[in-house]
């Protein structure tokens, strides 16, 4: 499962940090090698130093056989004699004869008078001969040519000087398929020759760039140089005196020569590095050159004399005769890998070294200075001048210095001596200690050189190299070839595992005492990694040395140990005698000036995706054991520790190394392209791949030796032996884990170097590439998943834009990185294949077995297949349904026992494993959805039906793909699919989806965000449509009941409307609480038109009050109470007649109240009219005709007699007519006989009212009573005889009655008279 794969790979990427801080601590123990300047102990403040004089300095190699001391430098390799053809040519020598070496291209050389000879010294063959000079050859000389002046077969300059000219031949090979430099041929006619003028050239020399300069022997260095063609400026070809003036061309060469003392130069030495020339005269003067920056100038700086030099030496050593200082016989340059600020070593015949610095005193914090002196550094003396030895060398006369490693060349008794000294051994000591071997010669030597290789492809000549049993692994054995009157004397100078090889095969890898001495000289750790390049390197070749070295390794490497205050003060041992090795020593060297000693922290996490790449920082810090600190508990075993120090030393080159650079090939655009080549790549891989199969093959690393680890019980504080054999055991798997990583990770980077990386790296997008450029290896391996699976998909990519099958690609990445290229993403790239070819089918039938192939293979590797890509080529194709099968297969695979589907439904939000599932499985679903969106958003997609070419709508597409991911049973999937229908407001589509699922979604929808509308009244309609009317009331009920300002008052009473019409239309009967829940309805439907009521009256204060836009807000944003409504709306901004709906709506009886709100309600409508008399009264009677139609049913809300008499009394008020009031009772259809009734009552209490006396109106109630009675006779025939023979017997009552009151007083005659006639109709009736 995707979890499963996120936790296995978090817990490799701790495994791989935990393997690489045991590589970044080797390499800071290797970097932390004491540098030349340590060990000859040169700092600003002490001055020139001196050493050689102690024991120590060259100590005896005490219990190695005396067989392997006397070869531990040098190894003759073969003795070949001079050629017969050569040897022939000899007998006709006439005056001069010379001999030479040209180790650039194999060849050794011999002049006999004017003809010169070369041959491969190696083998004696290949003799090829030159004899077009006439005068005798004084000096030659080997120069590469400057690139662009000759044609491109010319590969060097064959510089040959007479006492008249320096001619210049060409030099070019037949290349072989093996050997580049198999056939030498000597161009016969001359590049160019110029006249030497005088001048007896005794050196010649060329740069790395081309320059040719050439000693001469009155003491002046000239340079040849050349262009391709003469301009107007100059010849192409002249020599230049660069010891003269620039005006030097004015004197003639025999002019100066006579004017100049006689000191010839008999050396010339080229620092190409550092672009510095050196001089060594005859008298041991030396002169400095400046080149220049570029190497493409020229400056002397300085000449110093062997006196002053033999002065500084002995003022340094003042114990010695100065005798030993000189002469000087031989110079060499220190190149920069080699000390930054020790220049050159000058070496006297007696073999003591002078180091020398052209910068003066040493700084070692400060950039690099051009030359400016020539200043005396150290004086090394010879072996022989200790106590305990007293054999030295003597009468040197050819010497070769380079890396620490010093041979020459003595003559003893008319016996030559090869003397090599060298340091090879003591990498590690804080002083300089040196081994020496000496070889008797053949005969005289006539020449010496090195055969120089390409030692290291990843190694800049700038870059200070570490010492040579750090990088002896990826370096062959140095050769040196001697030239004497016999033939070519090659030899090998050993490196340590050289050594180790010979004393395995001479003891057949027994436990021998110089296996043992040869493990504590090199201190048993980094023998044990010595052990290693011949354990895994050898096995192909010489099983039996494999054997041998892989035994030593367990033998000598010791087990993990609990660290003691004993063991961890070794540390701080100092030198005891000379022949007692102390290992430990070799941890920490005396000084601290080395440019490698500092810290080098893990860079931060690098997270390549698809979209985004950013830096992490790592979020896991393991606790791990520290193999070089001396206060960890564990003391890891020496194999342990040898394991880890050969695999940073094999990675050493490319741990810091950006992974790209910009270049540019034509001149315009850059590319990004790899900082290694495939060669190196390979260079790298076989050492890797060497030692993961010993690591595999050798089951002893997975375990302890012992099989059963027994619980020690010597406790040292809370560590046991048991605790420190764990903690190796786990390094070592993190150990075996991180080599196997890294093999397959520099397979992929080979594989890419060889399908122009610099094209795919093109293909990245702008700010991956950026990354890419601040990315190291090490990032890479540690935390390069991404990059890698990115960076494979490109070289995939690459194939399918070609038209090309993956098949073989994918069979390579399977091969070489099984772990970053799988199984699966091998079936992904063939489907990509089969996708990609599909586009191009025109047959139905062939097109659908394609994509149903491809189908195929995605399902067999689910989930581990790059989704979004693969679904959008089958969504490209209109393959719907292959989209729908991969995600749902792809989620069963994720999820296969429905936990996602089990947290959806119970919504634990404490169930954090039930969420990731669900997480993930809707994310797989989003290539589904992402399907739809392509789909609705097309317009019109031709779809093939059955062999019918019909135009099909987007929509109608999208309603049929729906329809199929319904099919499945898949709850989550169709969860996806609602909430895409939700997006796209398909509304209609969604409420007729039959699917329970829908219900549960919306349910679980609606409850999760309460406040979304457009869910609850989609699930209202999908209740209503299923014919659920119960759910749809309830949810209906919510709606109207929910508090948001999105609804309006309107809005919710239709809603409210809604639902009672649906709790109507169901059965409500077979359910007691739905008959509840419908009284409730209605009720809270009653409520909510007082509320809407309410509203209406707010509304109309807008502008009025200053609340009122609140309330409006507020009545709208969601339902109150009937108290709520009174109190704080009613009541607040008095609205009497919404107060009066309250009480009607709640059933009150509170006469008062009421009483009052009804004088309220005609005092406020007495007030806004603004007409008199009768219309005044008419308005009032109005408004109150509308709020009695709209209560008469009420049996609170009408008091009858008061309204009655408030009517009367305003009407009395307005000098309306009497008749108004009694007339619009009638009209309201009250009963003839209440009316009466309640105006009787109403006369009787007015009597007691002084209003009607002071208004002089006393008989206005007798006036409306006849009214009264005089509107039933006009509407008798509505009644029915008993009704009006009741009436009227009421009626006649009530007018004797006001006849009777009225005869007795004063101006009554007109109602007296109205009365009478009532009467009359009465009667009549």
């Amino acid at each position: 499962m995707e979890q499963t794969m996120d936790n296995s790979r978090a817990l490799n990427t701790e495994v791989l940090q935990l393997a690489a801080r045991h590589i970044e601590k080797c390499l800071i123990k290797d970097n932390n090698a004491p540098t030349l300047l340590d060990q000859l102990n040169i700092n600003p403040q002490s001055g020139p130093t001196a050493s050689g004089l102690s024991d120590h300095d060259y100590p005896a190699l005490v219990g190695l056989p005396q067989s392997i001391i006397s070869r531990t430098q040098m190894k003759t390799l073969s003795k070949v004699p001079l050629p017969p053809e050569i040897m022939e040519h000899f007998n006709h020598m006439q005056c001069h004869c010379m001999m030479g070496l040209f180790t650039e291209i194999n060849r050794a050389w011999l002049t006999i008078d004017s003809d010169i000879y070369v041959w491969t010294y190696d083998d004696g063959g290949d003799v090829a001969y030159y004899d077009g000079l006439n005068e005798t050859i004084i000096s030659v000389g080997l120069v590469k040519p400057k690139s662009g002046v000759f044609q491109n077969f010319i590969n060097y300059l064959l510089v040959l000087t007479t006492a008249v000219d320096v001619v210049v031949l060409g030099v070019t090979f037949a290349a072989g398929d093996e050997d580049s430099l198999k056939e030498i041929q000597l161009v016969s006619d001359p590049v160019f020759t110029i006249p030497t003028d005088g001048a007896m050239m005794t050196s010649i020399v060329g740069t790395a760039t081309g320059r040719m300069f050439l000693g001469s022997k009155d003491g002046c260095l000239y340079e040849i140089t050349y262009q391709a063609e003469s301009t107007w400026f100059g010849k192409r070809c002249k020599k230049l005196n660069h010891s003269t003036s620039k005006l030097s061309f004015l004197v003639p060469s025999f002019a100066y020569a006579a004017m100049t003392d006689d000191d010839g130069i008999v050396q010339v030495v080229i620092d190409d590095t550092r672009h510095i020339l050196y001089t060594l005269t005859e008298k041991g003067a030396i002169e400095v050159y400046d080149l220049g920056e570029n190497g493409t100038s020229i400056s002397r700086v300085i000449k110093v004399s062997q006196n002053q030099l033999v002065q500084q030496a002995h003022n340094v050593v003042k114990t010695l005769d100065s005798q030993n200082f000189h002469p000087i016989v031989s110079i060499s340059a220190v190149e920069l890998c080699e000390s930054p600020r020790i220049n050159l070593v000058a070496l006297t015949q007696s073999g003591v070294r002078l180091y020398l610095s052209t910068s003066g005193q040493a700084q070692v914090n400060m950039p690099l200075p051009r030359p400016s002196t020539l200043a005396l550094q150290h004086v090394r003396m010879p072996p022989g001048y200790s106590a305990s030895t007293h054999y030295r060398p003597k009468n040197i006369h050819m010497a070769e210095y380079r890396d620490r490693n010093l041979l020459m060349v003595s003559t003893v008794n008319e016996k030559e001596v090869l003397w090599s000294i060298s340091s090879d051994l003591f990498p590690f000591y804080p002083i300089l200690m040196e081994a020496t071997t000496n070889i008797e010669l053949d005969g005289p030597a006539l020449a010496m050189a090195e055969i120089k290789y390409n030692t290291n492809m990843l190694l800049q000549p700038t870059q200070q190299v570490p010492p040579l049993i750090v990088r002896q692994h990826s370096e062959p054995p140095r050769k040196f070839v001697i030239l004497t009157s016999q033939g070519a004397h090659i030899l090998m100078k050993l490196r340590p595992v050289d050594l180790l090889k010979q004393l395995l095969v001479d003891t057949r890898g027994q436990d021998s005492d110089a296996l043992k001495a040869y493990f504590n000289i090199q201190n048993d750790e980094q023998a044990c990694a010595t052990s290693l390049i011949l354990a895994s390197l050898e096995a192909p070749q010489n099983l039996d040395v494999a054997d041998y070295a892989t035994n030593a390794f367990f033998v000598f490497g010791g087990e993990p140990k609990v660290a003691t205050p004993a063991i961890n003060n070794t540390m701080n041992q100092t030198f005891g005698n000379p022949s007692i090795f102390l290992p430990n020593m070799m941890s920490t060297p005396m000084q601290q000036h080395s440019p490698f000693a500092q810290t080098m922290p893990m860079t931060p996490q690098v997270n390549f995706t698809a979209n985004s790449i950013t830096p992490v920082v790592p979020h896991f810090q393991p606790n791990m054991s520290h193999m070089y600190d001396p206060n960890s508990q564990y003391q890891f075993s020496s194999k342990h520790n040898g394991l880890y120090l050969y695999v940073a030393r094999i990675l050493r080159p490319i741990w810091n190394l950006r992974c790209v650079e910009k270049m540019t090939f034509d001149g315009k655009r850059f590319y990004l392209t790899s900082t290694l080549n495939s060669e190196e790549c390979a260079w790298i891989l076989c050492h890797l791949t060497s030692l993961r199969i010993f690591l595999q093959q050798t089951t002893q690393m997975a375990i302890c030796n012992n099989t059963t680890v027994a619980k020690s019980t010597n406790k040292t504080g809370n560590c046991t032996m048991q605790d420190v054999q764990l903690e190796e055991r786990h390094s070592l798997d993190a150990l075996k884990m991180f080599v196997d990583h890294a093999a397959q990770v520099l397979g992929l980077w080979k594989v890419l170097c060889e399908h122009q990386f610099h094209m795919l790296m093109d293909t990245f997008q702008a700010e991956h590439q950026q990354v890419m450029q601040n990315t190291c290896f090490k990032d890479i391996l540690l935390y390069g998943h991404d990059v890698c699976a990115t960076l494979i998909n490109t070289l995939i990519n690459s194939y399918l834009g070609d038209n090309a099958s993956v098949d073989s690609i994918s069979s390579k990445l399977r091969e070489i990185c099984p772990n970053l290229y799988k199984n699966e993403d091998a079936a992904c790239s063939k489907a990509n294949e089969i996708l990609k070819t599909a586009k191009n089918v025109n047959n139905l039938d062939e097109k659908e077995e394609l994509l149903s192939s491809a189908l195929q293979l995605c399902i067999e590797v689910v989930p581990n297949v790059n989704l979004k890509e693969i679904c959008e080529q089958f969504s490209t194709q209109k393959s719907y349904n292959a989209v729908i099968m991969l995600a749902t297969k792809c989620a069963e695979k994720i999820d296969p026992e429905n936990v996602g589907e089990h947290f959806y439904k119970n919504g634990d939000q404490n169930d954090q494993e039930g969420y990731q599932y669900y997480a993930k499985r809707i994310e797989i679903y989003k290539v589904v959805t992402a399907m739809l969106d392509d789909i609705y958003s097309q317009n019109d997609v031709t779809q093939n039906i059955n062999g019918q070419v019909p135009v099909e709508t987007g929509e109608n597409i999208t309603r049929r793909v729906i329809s199929s991911i319904l099919k499945h049973k898949d709850e989550l999937l169709h969860i996806a699919v609602y909430e895409w229908m939700m997006s796209k407001q398909m509304n209609g589509e969604l409420i007729s989806v039959t699917e329970p699922t829908l219900e549960t979604y919306l349910l679980k929808a609606t409850q999760h965000n309460p406040s979304n509308i457009s869910l609850m009244d989609i699930l209202w309609k999908y209740y209503e449509s299923n014919n659920n009317h119960a759910a749809a009331a309830k949810v209906l009920n919510n709606l109207a009941s929910v508090n948001q300002t999105s609804l309006n008052m309107k809005t919710r009473l239709s809603y409210l409307a809604r639902s009672l019409m649906c709790m109507r239309s169901d059965k409500i009967g077979y359910a007691p609480y739905l008959g509840v829940f419908l009284r409730e309805l209605e009720d809270k439907l009653e409520v909510a038109k007082v509320q809407e009521r309410i509203l209406e009256a707010i509304v109309n204060l807008k502008g009025r009050h200053m609340e009122a836009d609140a309330a409006e807000k507020m009545l709208n944003g969601k339902l109150f109470d009937i108290t709520q409504l009174y109190e704080d709306f009613a009541e607040k901004f008095n609205l009497w007649e919404c107060k009066l709906a309250i009480i009607d709506c709640a059933g009150y009886s509170d006469k008062l109240l009421i009483e009052n709100i009804w004088r309220n309600i005609l005092q406020n409508e007495l007030c806004r009219s603004t007409s008199s008399g009768n219309d005044k009264m008419i308005q009032i009677l109005t408004k109150v005709k509308s709020l009695v139609r709209l209560y008469k049913t009420s049996s609170t809300c009408i008091p009858l007699d008061y309204l009655v008499q408030e009517l009367e009394l305003i009407s009395a008020k307005l000098k309306a007519d009497t008749t108004l009031v009694p007339n619009f009772f009638v009209s309201l259809e009250y009963p003839i006989d209440l009316l009466i009734n309640t105006y009787n009552e109403s006369m009787i209490r007015s009597l007691k009212d002084n209003f009607w006396l002071a208004e002089e109106n006393e008989f206005h109630y007798s006036e409306a009573m006849a009214a009264l009675v005089n509107a039933f006779v006009h509407l008798h025939d509505k009644y029915s005889n008993v009704e009006k023979r009741k009436l009227i017997a009421i009626s006649q009552d009530t007018v004797a009655g006001l006849l009777s009151n009225l005869y007795s007083k004063p101006n009554t005659e007109h109602i007296i008279t109205l009365l009478r006639s009532i009467q009359n109709k009465l009667s009549r009736m």
